[in-house]
């Protein structure tokens, strides 16, 4: 379930972020302008650059939650195997 969330995330990040850039150019330069299409360019570039530090992170994230799982699981082993001992 986990998974199907990260998609949805990246995908609204990169709405808010698309937004963000739309509403702080300003005016709308004609199709023929230059500037237009090097500042199209330049936003696409930074879209990309944002989506791949985001699917870092949910990476990053992904591999602590794997790692604290695995802990809780030796953390909960170890307790059953005190507890059947007799050892408390």
């Amino acid at each position: 379930m986990k998974l199907q969330i990260v998609p949805l995330i990246l995908s609204l990040a990169l709405l808010a972020g698309c937004a963000g850039e739309i509403v702080s150019n300003g005016s709308a330069p004609s199709a023929t302008d230059d500037s237009w299409s090097d500042s199209f360019n330049e936003t696409q570039a930074r879209i990309n650059e944002q989506m791949a530090v985001d699917a870092a992170n949910a990476a990053a994230t992904q591999q602590n939650n794997d790692a604290m799982a695995a802990a809780q699981q030796i953390e909960n082993q170890h307790n059953e195997e005190f507890n059947q001992n007799g050892l408390h």
